[in-house]
């Protein structure tokens, strides 16, 4: 009986201790198309020759993959502000807002979809 207490009161221990991992969190089509773009931290992390097809409005393009992609992120947003994010489909700016997230950005806003939902909707 004393083990298994014991067991019980190191494995609360340690989950106590375990950071809690930051997550994106996904906003809809919706609720983008009430936001300002124009005031807001907006974030396209395509390509260069993704964004001659077309962008949001206020998005300023940083393209994921750069080897300097989050040194660039950092020094044009404030890491203590919502950041939006969004990239094609939905899949690069996801991995980006997870790697932003770790590296101190406090709250990131994936658009569910894409551009390419955004321009299919707009």
């Amino acid at each position: 009986m004393k083990k298994l207490f014991l067991i019980l009161v190191l494995i609360c221990s340690f989950s106590s201790c375990a950071q809690e991992t930051k997550k994106p969190q996904l906003i809809s089509q919706e609720e983008f198309a009430k936001i300002s773009t124009k005031e807001v931290q907006l974030l396209d992390v395509r390509t260069p020759q993704e964004q001659q097809q077309g962008f949001i409005e206020g998005a300023i393009l940083i393209n994921f993959f750069d080897t300097d992609f989050v040194t660039k992120v950092s020094t044009r947003f404030n890491k203590n502000k919502p950041l939006y994010i969004y990239c094609a489909a939905g899949g690069r700016s996801n991995k980006a807002a997870t790697k932003l997230l770790a590296t101190g950005f406090d709250t990131i806003y994936d658009l569910s979809g894409g551009y390419r939902s955004w321009k299919e909707n707009n």
